[in-house]
């Protein structure tokens, strides 16, 4: 008997319950945060009637309850607004007390909801003299002014790490504060930093120059591919210098080309190749590259570097580029990754020829071609040793205009081998992955699936997801879960005997740059559930248009004409193109606030245990009285030692 009870505890979760009647299931966010909105989604699956169902959550400075109704096969919202946290075990509690009567609860993680704090400073170097003109952004987890009730604290040190200036509590407008620093004539040079503080923790700094130097009136570019094919046979490459006011720059431009050898230097390498030519703001030059100088292991980038002197008055300024070389013209990407095959079924077969700088290569006359290739006994090991030497099995098949070819491919009924794939397009062959014979299993038997169709994902435009069942789906549950809370959350019916079903969704600010969608129903007692996880365009919500004189006279004042939403904050950074030449990197740049958006993510507790958690990968938490796979640890160990301690006692008597 012992023995049964602890199998089942390896493959079905047990609920946590009291009296249980009816199927519920609960999820929210598997993290809590102070001053954030936490939000839980109800489903009642079956139950007689209306069901009262009291959610809420404990711990050491909040508790609350809040009281939901909801009828059979449906789903609720229960929005929590939690104030602010100290630091504590916090759990989620759940209690049926109507129709569907259960209790239950499980921990959450607790985390301090810091702002996103990014400072830009009008330049990224100052000479003596100079006022350093800087802005700090404190956003929340919608790029919105924070409401920060913690003393701010700025603190400006010279390249000597002396402080400087120090700012003591300061007053935010819209979340943005303005300071400005004026150096002196002799200022400590070196490496500047401006460390932004909230209540004693340092949580955001940025470096500047403070230099002796001078501006640079033209700019150097070099424009090249950033990808080469041996077979082209040589590497071409594009000078342009200009003043910084657009006028070309005349000159000699001298170009050299060498492997970027990092630590590595291949035994038959080149040397460096130069060339010297006229420059009038652009200037072409050519270097050969030989087949024969590259082996079939690992081929370093080149170098292109230009050094262009101006002829009035011998200025020199430099640029570089990068070439990978590759040995082949063609990159072959799998489409649909098939990964198993049904003896004598057609199943198809996709992959995408694409051209180096990503491009996808044009339907012609040349045909792709689709390799089986059994590979050594060893990886065939349930054939007979007087079976045949196993040989290669090909197909050929056009490019479409998306440069996609598909291939019909039919195995034998009796074959039972494993295969490596490869996909061939002219003179480039890449290995797609291997192939085997499906193998049903318990897990895999009947599998739930999520299928985004839309192909770029972005913000305000519509989104379409399939879910797909190899058996009938009844209804589901979908969640929608972005920067640590569930966005959306609804019951979706399915039309009788249906194994597919799509929803459409129009994509809020809330949930770019990425988002998790959750389904999950509940058949034969069983949860079934899928998760998926969904890039987005990083675009932001609102909009700004900036427009201006092309041309401005020593003096003259310019006009801005500025569009953007109602209730913005605006503010400008111009800076002459020379200082931009020199050094970069004080502005905001848009990727560091949309990866400061991570932090905001919610993870599950640790479920004591192994296993497949539902929710995990959202990292939600999930109550539920259904079964699920998951092995609980925890709750194992306490039944072993139970039976241990009655069988010890048993003996004892």
């Amino acid at each position: 008997m012992s023995r049964l009870l602890v199998f089942c505890l390896c493959v079905f979760q047990l609920g946590l319950l009291i009296n249980a009647t009816g199927l519920y299931t609960i999820i929210a966010p598997g993290t809590i945060r102070s001053n954030f909105k936490y939000n839980v989604a109800v489903s009642v699956h079956k139950a007689e009637g209306k069901s009262t169902i009291k959610v809420g959550i404990t711990g050491p400075s909040y508790n609350e309850t809040k009281e939901v109704e909801l009828l059979p096969m449906s789903t609720t919202n229960v929005e929590f607004d939690v104030p602010t946290l100290s630091s504590g075990d916090y759990n989620l509690t759940a209690d049926g007390t109507e129709g569907v009567i259960f209790k239950n609860t499980t921990k959450l993680n607790y985390a301090d909801n810091k702002p996103s704090i990014f400072i830009q400073t009008d330049k990224a170097t100052y000479k003596p003299s100079d006022l350093v003109q800087y802005r700090v952004l404190f956003l929340d987890e919608n790029t919105r002014p924070a409401a920060i009730d913690k003393p701010i604290t700025i603190a400006i040190s010279d390249g000597e790490q002396n402080r400087i200036k120090q700012l003591i509590d300061i007053q935010l407008t819209k979340g943005v504060y303005t300071g400005e620093l004026q150096l002196s004539e002799q200022p400590v040079l070196g490496t500047w930093s401006i460390a932004v503080n909230v209540a004693d923790d340092t949580a955001a700094s940025k470096s500047f120059e403070v230099a002796k130097y001078v501006l640079p009136k033209f700019e150097v570019v070099v424009e090249s591919a950033k990808d080469v094919a041996i077979q082209d046979g040589v590497v071409k490459a594009t000078i342009r210098a200009k003043y910084t006011y657009g006028k070309p720059v005349k000159g000699k431009a001298t170009v050299s080309l060498e492997e970027d050898f990092n630590y590595y230097r291949p035994i038959n390498s080149e040397s460096k190749r130069m060339k010297t030519v006229d420059i009038d703001g652009k200037a072409h030059v050519e270097f050969p590259i030989e087949k024969s100088a590259y082996g079939s292991g690992y081929t370093p980038p080149l170098k292109i570097f230009a050094e262009v002197t101006e002829d009035l008055t011998g200025n020199k300024q430099n640029a570089s580029s990068t070439v990978t070389v590759h040995s082949q013209r063609y990159k072959i990407e799998s489409v649909n990754a098939v990964t198993n095959y049904h003896p004598g079924k057609t199943f198809a077969y996709q992959f995408v020829v694409k051209n180096l700088d990503g491009s996808p290569v044009q339907g012609g006359s040349k045909k792709a071609k689709l390799v089986l290739e059994a590979p050594h006994r060893y990886f065939n090991f349930d054939r007979s040793d007087d079976s045949p030497d196993l040989k290669s099995i090909e197909w050929d098949a056009p490019l479409n205009e998306h440069g996609i070819a598909t291939f019909d491919v039919v195995l034998p009924v009796n074959d039972t081998r494993f295969y490596n794939v490869k996909g061939v397009y002219d003179e480039s062959s890449s290995y797609l992955g291997s192939i085997h014979k499906f193998q049903p299993t318990i897990e895999s038997a009947e599998p739930l699936q999520i299928i985004v169709s839309t192909k770029t994902p972005k913000l305000g435009k519509d989104v379409s997801f399939d879910v797909k069942s190899n058996e009938q789906i009844p209804y589901f549950v979908y969640a929608i879960i972005a920067r640590g809370n569930i966005v959306k959350a609804e019951h979706v019916d399915v039309p009788e005997g249906r194994k597919t079903h799509t929803i459409k969704f129009t994509p809020t600010f809330a949930m770019v740059p990425q988002a998790s969608i959750y389904v999950f129903f509940i058949f034969d007692n069983e949860l079934r559930f899928e998760e998926r996880t969904v890039d987005f365009k990083k675009d932001f919500d609102n909009s700004i248009e900036i427009s201006a004189p092309l041309e401005a006279k020593p003096s003259e004042d310019v006009e801005l004409k500025i569009k953007t939403d109602a209730d913005s904050y605006v503010g400008l950074l111009g800076v002459d193109q020379s200082v931009l030449l020199l050094k970069s990197g004080n502005d905001l740049a848009r990727d560091a606030v949309f990866d400061s958006l991570d932090k905001y993510k919610t993870s599950t507790p640790w479920q004591s245990g192994y296993g497949r958690y539902p929710g995990q990968t959202s990292g939600l938490v999930t109550l539920t009285n259904a079964n699920y796979p998951y092995n609980f640890v925890m709750m194992l160990r306490a039944l072993l030692w139970s039976e241990r301690f009655r069988t010890q006692s048993h003996h004892g008597l």
